[in-house]
């Protein structure tokens, strides 16, 4: 997800990023069902990776769930979308 432009008016910060073909990983995972065990392990992995990457930037993210993590349209890739504060 590359980073545009900030925008701010009296009450909220605005941050402009590119556009992402894809779901959340909720929704994802509301289309196909129950995963199966390689499914799960995908995501799992995938999920891990990019936990991995945060932390090696010393960065937390604590508030994982499906509802805050986006698949894009190639099913392979997940990234983190920030969420309202």
């Amino acid at each position: 997800m590359t980073f545009k432009r900030t925008f701010k008016d009296d009450n909220n910060i605005y941050f402009l990023v590119e556009y992402i073909k894809g779901m959340e990983l909720f929704d994802v995972i509301r289309e196909i069902g129950i995963l199966s065990t390689y499914d799960s392990q995908f995501y799992i992995g995938s999920l891990l990776l990019c936990i991995e990457y945060l932390h090696t930037n010393c960065i937390i993210y604590r508030d994982i769930k499906p509802e805050n993590i986006m698949v894009d349209y190639k099913v392979y890739r997940l990234l983190y979308i920030y969420r309202d504060i």
